[in-house]
């Protein structure tokens, strides 16, 4: 038989093996449920696992994370601040405290746990092009344009990357350097798409280049044809540019795509109009009235307001019925 102080120290050793397995079981428990996506779940079991005492900065993490899944940010943040208390070289902690103040616009203290970060030998793309909008909010574009530089170094795919330096460029009144990045984007990247056109198009036009600015604007809508903001754009672009026949042609290859076509027909109308071709104006006018479209209703009533100062009543009162029946 063991003596009593023996059979004490024994037991009070079976106790503590048994308390860490069952603080593991807990741990398990939680990252199991987080895996399954069961996140409410999942925090109820690491709390546990936190009140064992085990796998502290793991648990207070992971932790974190279920309730970044869940929406209550402010809480993460409370479980990613007790994780770097706890293991102080956790990058991974820093970082995303860095995103939580980033998406709540403290660009401030997302500064802040980002350089922390980097400080302790993180270098990704996705800490730099956070600190290149941060900046870029706080209007310092020198280090705005260190950071969205140092992302495209480690990550030249990264398309938001290359416009925030252009418009870091921009923001400095520079839109030829602007224009040349997005150029070196198109040659860097296959991710280059019709947004860097319609960019660049814009671009063209803070420089007086018309030209160009048309030349970019058609290139992004053929890359991206069902942009109808794109192309009511371009279709102002050749008004301004006396060449209304484009515009009508632009406008009216966009019903092809089915999107937006209300909008169409009401620009359409309003060309028509100004040519005063009000035959025509009408009936776009009145088309876009029947689509739902209430500026339809206006210009048709424009376009009979014009007959009756004009002396034709008969022919007013035609359009004024036509509006009423919406026919």
């Amino acid at each position: 038989m063991f003596p009593l102080c023996r059979r004490i120290a024994f037991l009070a050793a079976v106790l503590l093996l048994c308390s860490q397995s069952f603080a593991q079981d807990y741990f398990k428990q939680a990252n199991e449920l987080y895996d399954q996506g069961k996140f409410k779940e999942a925090v109820k079991v690491y709390r546990a696992a936190i009140r064992e005492g085990q796998y502290e900065p793991f648990s207070w993490f992971n932790l974190g994370n279920a309730l970044v899944q869940l929406g209550k940010n402010n809480l993460a943040l409370v479980a990613y601040k007790r994780t770097v208390e706890l293991m102080p070289n956790f990058t991974r902690a820093w970082t995303l405290q860095g995103d939580i103040y980033y998406l709540a616009g403290d660009c401030g203290l997302a500064i802040t746990m980002y350089g922390r970060a980097i400080e302790l030998g993180e270098d990704n793309d996705h800490i730099h092009y956070a600190l290149g909008e941060s900046y870029l909010k706080m209007r310092d574009f020198a280090l705005a344009q260190r950071h969205f530089e140092r992302t495209l170094y480690l990550n030249p795919d990264r398309m938001d990357a290359w416009f925030g330096l252009a418009e870091t460029y921009e923001r400095l009144g520079d839109y030829e350097m602007a224009i040349k990045t997005l150029r070196k984007a198109m040659d860097e990247t296959a991710l280059a798409g019709a947004d860097v056109h319609f960019t660049l198009s814009y671009y063209y036009s803070k420089l007086d280049s018309t030209k160009k600015s048309t030349v970019e604007m058609e290139n992004g809508l053929l890359m991206d044809p069902e942009n109808v903001q794109a192309r009511r754009y371009l279709a102002q672009v050749y008004l301004k540019t006396d060449a209304p026949w484009m515009a009508v042609f632009t406008l009216q290859e966009g019903f092809r795509y089915k999107k937006d076509v209300d909008v169409l027909h009401v620009d359409l109308g309003q060309i028509y109009f100004d040519q005063k071709r009000y035959d025509e104006a009408l009936e776009e006018f009145m088309t876009a009235w029947k689509l739902g479209n209430s500026q339809g209703r206006v210009g048709a009533e424009n376009v009979g307001n014009i007959w009756y100062n004009a002396g034709d009543e008969q022919q007013a009162d035609a359009v004024y019925k036509r509006i009423l029946e919406k026919n």
